[in-house]
């Protein structure tokens, strides 16, 4: 029988879906139909984490199941629900669970009556013999994964999938762990088994299934799911896992609850012509997703409802008074928390100030916290988890080079006033506050790693530097000791992203062996046993190349963090973060003249983390590779809320050979960020007349001048003077732009403009800028060639005569240029350019005479940004 749906949507996250008989049903038939009609309610939720607290949000997400399980109960019958979990019910756990490897959490789940569980990637956190042989024999619930499956027989290591009886409704649900499960977890815990496709396995028994009858619903608990949760086609096009599982899972699967990537959403998508659900409920118990399904007689699905509920705020006591259920929950997580509050309470040290991820870009963006983070960018929490590794290594073998960290191992913040809370952001005690606990770095570090080093050659680290980028694009920064720094230019291809590396402030020798400290999961080599780089962890493959003399220390990652904690507070009083910058983009040239503008540029000069202090001041200096005294060069300001600065106002230095620019930035609050770059420095271009009048060596503006002097690109004025502050008039700067990017001269094809005659010194350029739409007349038909131009108007200028393939952001890089400036996009162009950088306020002025000067610096900067390409 056919069916109408309609979709009712209450709110963005509940929607109903009404069903209608076609028209022609005949009533008798409709109401036998009615009375063999069952609905039952489906319910899960993903990526629980252990998530017990000290505000009992395990016995709230407790009495959400109950709410809705009974109150669903009370309309529909008796054991109508079933409740499931699309995996990481355990593991990378808030630290009441993790203290007791998570056994509280498997304690609490039987007691709620949780039905089916996805193993998830962190299921596997402890290895495979833990979970068969702690954590299976301990859970009342099956653990499910179609896909991860014995090499030889390719049948399931654990159970794929479960049958139940819901009210005579016969519910199977299929699990399946991520397709990355090897890179997501320790792999040398799972015995070189085969993870399969997930959504190939579940379709493999679902299609079983369907073909022996013996299922009326069929449930895909898949632990992976969308990137976010925006517009559906937009989501698909992000991951295709997500639209894999969407678009091929078998059409006999009736709802599919996701997992794995935290998100909270729910879509309706087409099934061969009915509706589906495809849900995921977020993180930690903080929502749980129902299906409320009507089956008839036939057991066929003929209409779905899908929820999504909210966790409960009720007070855990109060909540604990109305359900026995309930209760058993909250006393377990009762006993939980007092087991914990005796380490939680320990305070390790004082904490000056917070070392944190940069969660707070999550947040400004509309999004939820994120553990780790974003994961692209370096922050403080990184870099000291790194210092710490280092640290702890160092104990054992003074002679460790580096440490090193993965985002993703960064489960929560260090803050100075708040817990994390699983992005709750709870305050702290007063007795706490400006203290850091050994419960804190318990939720930070809890999957319970062991410190490793071992020896890589050069080459590696700096292979692992570029996989931070994968095909092209940024997914991850790696935490580093402060005595790593590096530098990238992120528009080169993927594998020359990386500019140079510095180990203590000497070049990386890629032959070198260089001991790197890390924790167990980034060490892992099992995906090499496997032959597949897929499955290294998080991607990283470098840490396996080339490697030698591995050595486990058996130090637990959260031992190593204590005692580093205690031992930075000893020697600093607190423990604090470090705002040094240790990677930082650089752009510039290999190789310069003496005494050419130093065109170099450095950007994202400020660590993405909490609290952290401006750039302020970048001074340059030049160290010859022969050892001889370094040349200092100057320095120059960084624009007021700028994060990059353009170092083209300095010179090279006169003498020559190759060296090292070091470029020392200084912050607001004294902290220094050190950048390298190599460079070479040729002979100077040949320019044998003298300078000019005005334009004496070290004055503003000096190379630029010279440069153009040199080039031919100007004469000055008859008394030997350039006239660097003299405003430029329209005629000039068609004259500048003419010289500059035309060799073969240019015949007019007449006169324009009627105050341009032919004898007029500039006809031939102002004809040129005419031909060519670089320069345009006024509505009157004049040129006016002795009108000056303003700033912004010879930014249109050369931004014509560059005809760029640009397109402007929406958001304006100076206070005073709008979008609606008629210069905005030319001025938004050279600002991306690096030609100009504003004024110490951050202003453009736009409207502000430009003088000669000022534009000599222009065209000088476009001249090195292009090597002479544009002429």
């Amino acid at each position: 029988m056919s069916h109408v749906f309609l979709r009712r949507c209450t709110a963005t996250i509940a929607c109903t879906t009404l069903v209608l008989a076609p028209a022609s049903a005949a009533p008798a038939l409709a109401v036998e139909a009615a009375a063999e009609e069952k609905t039952i309610s489906i319910m899960s939720f993903n990526d629980f984490h252990g998530a017990l607290s000290e505000k009992y949000s395990g016995t709230q997400f407790a009495d959400t199941v109950e709410d809705y399980r009974r109150g669903f109960e009370k309309t529909h019958g008796a054991d109508t629900t079933l409740l499931t979990s699309a995996g990481d019910l355990i593991g990378g756990s808030a630290s009441v669970s993790n203290v007791q490897q998570d056994n509280p959490t498997i304690d609490a789940m039987n007691a709620l009556g949780l039905d089916s569980l996805a193993a998830g990637n962190h299921e596997y956190d402890k290895g495979l013999d833990d979970l068969t042989g702690r954590v299976i024999p301990r859970a009342d619930f099956p653990v499910l994964s179609a896909n991860f499956v014995d090499p030889t027989t390719k049948e399931p290591v654990l159970t794929s999938h479960k049958v139940f009886d819901v009210d005579g409704v016969r519910v199977a649900v299929i699990g399946a762990s991520p397709n990355d499960l090897y890179s997501t977890t320790t792999g040398a815990g799972l015995q070189g088994n085969e993870v399969q496709d997930m959504v190939e396995a579940v379709n493999r028994v679902a299609a079983d299934l369907e073909a022996n009858d013996e299922a009326d619903v069929i449930v895909a608990s898949y632990h992976d799911g969308a990137a976010g949760s925006g517009e559906l086609a937009d989501e698909k096009a992000k991951r295709d896992i997500f639209r894999a599982a969407v678009e091929d899972t078998h059409p006999a699967v009736d709802v599919i609850f996701n997992g794995h990537t935290h998100q909270l959403y729910q879509y309706e998508t087409d099934n061969s012509g009915a509706r589906r659900h495809v849900m995921q409920a977020g993180q930690s118990g903080q929502h749980l997703a129902a299906v409320e399904l009507t089956v008839d007689g036939a057991g066929e699905v003929t209409s779905a409802t899908g929820k999504m509920l909210e966790r409960s705020t009720q007070d855990p006591a109060e909540a604990a008074a109305e359900s026995a259920v309930t209760a058993e929950v909250y006393a377990i997580e009762q006993k939980a928390v007092d087991v914990f509050r005796d380490k939680q309470s320990t305070v390790l040290a004082d904490l000056d100030g917070s070392i944190t991820t940069d969660y707070a870009k999550l947040l400004a963006d509309g999004q939820s916290w994120r553990a780790g983070g974003t994961r692209k960018a370096e922050t403080t929490l990184g870099n000291w988890v790194a210092d710490a590794l280092k640290h702890s290594a160092e104990s054992t073998n003074p002679g460790v080079d580096l440490g090193v960290i993965n985002p993703g191992g960064l489960r929560s913040e260090l803050l100075e006033s708040q817990f994390t809370d699983g992005g709750a952001f709870t305050p702290k005690p007063d007795a706490l506050a400006g203290k850091l606990t050994l419960g804190e770095l318990l939720d930070m570090a809890p999957f319970g790693n062991t410190v490793v080093q071992f020896d890589i050659p050069g080459s590696s680290i700096k292979q692992a530097l570029e996989q931070n980028w994968r095909d092209g694009v940024r997914q991850h920064n790696l935490g580093w000791s402060e005595n790593l720094n590096w530098t990238y230019d992120d528009s080169k291809p993927q594998g020359e992203k990386v500019t140079g590396v510095w180990v203590d402030g000497e070049p990386l020798e890629e032959d070198r062996m260089y001991t790197v400290a890390t924790v167990s999961f980034l060490g892992d080599s099992t995906w090499k046993d496997l032959g597949d780089p897929s499955k290294a962890p998080d991607g990283f493959t470098a840490f396996a190349e080339g490697r030698q003399n591995f050595v486990d220390l058996g130090l637990l990652d959260q031992q190593a963090l204590s005692s580093y904690a205690e031992a930075q507070a000893a020697e600093d009083g607190a423990v604090n973060p470090s705002f040094s910058k240790q990677g930082v983009p650089v752009a510039g040239p290999a190789s310069l003249g003496a005494g050419d503008p130093l065109a170099v540029s450095l950007d994202d000069l400020v660590i993405d983390s909490d609290g952290v202090p401006a750039a302020q001041q970048v001074s340059v200096a030049f160290e010859p590779a022969d050892g001889s005294a370094p040349v200092e060069l100057g320095s120059v300001d960084v624009p007021a809320g700028q994060e990059s600065v353009d170092l083209s106002s300095l010179s090279a230095p006169r003498a020559t050979g190759p060296g090292e620019l070091v470029m020392t930035v200084t912050h607001t609050d004294g902290t220094v960020t050190t950048v390298r770059h190599a460079l070479e420095v040729g002979a100077a271009a040949d320019c044998t007349d003298a300078n000019f009048s005005d334009n004496a060596e070290g004055s503003a503006y000096f190379s630029a001048v010279r440069w153009m002097q040199c080039s031919g690109l100007t004469t000055g004025y008859a008394d030997g003077s350039f006239g660097k502050s003299d405003d430029t008039t329209r005629a000039q700067g068609a004259s500048f732009l003419y010289r500059y990017l035309t060799d073969e001269g240019f015949t007019p094809a007449g006169q324009t403009f009627p105050d341009v005659p032919t004898s007029n010194t500039h006809f031939e350029p102002v004809e040129w800028t005419a031909a060519e739409q670089i320069v345009r007349g006024y509505v009157d038909g004049t040129f006016r060639p002795k009108h000056s131009v303003s700033r912004g108007e010879f930014a249109s200028m050369l931004y014509r005569a560059a005809h760029p393939e640009y397109t402007a952001p929406a958001t304006p890089d100076f206070p005073d240029v709008s979008a609606a400036n008629p210069h905005y996009e030319a001025i938004q162009w050279a600002a991306s350019e690096g030609l100009v950088t504003g004024y110490h306020d951050g202003t453009f002025a736009p409207g502000q005479d430009i003088t000669r000067g000022e534009i000599a610096v222009m065209l000088h900067r476009f001249d090195a940004v292009n090597a002479g390409d544009a002429r």
